[in-house]
């Protein structure tokens, strides 16, 4: 059903579909009038995950890199020039 707000009863918790946020709708289970309620924007986990992990990889990572001697010497060659 794309284009409807799920909702459900405050009687029975039965799923409702609304056209659009402040809809009334009766509940075909109870017959309860109800106004559909906004859910609100949620951000999908898996964006949001991907996003932080990348985020920390630009940040967190060269700092990983240049606890160790080797990673060190790596990242001055690099930025150098000499390790191209």
């Amino acid at each position: 059903m794309p284009g409807k707000t799920i909702t459900s009863c405050a009687e029975c918790t039965y799923p409702i579909a609304a056209e659009h946020v402040g809809e009334r709708a009766t509940c075909p289970m109870c017959g309860t009038i109800n106004q559909a309620i906004s859910q609100g924007v949620t951000i999908p986990t898996t964006f949001f995950w991907s996003v932080l992990a990348f985020g920390l990889g630009v940040f967190v990572g060269p700092a990983l890199i240049a606890t160790t001697t080797e990673g060190r010497s790596w990242l001055e060659k690099q930025a150098r020039g000499i390790g191209r």
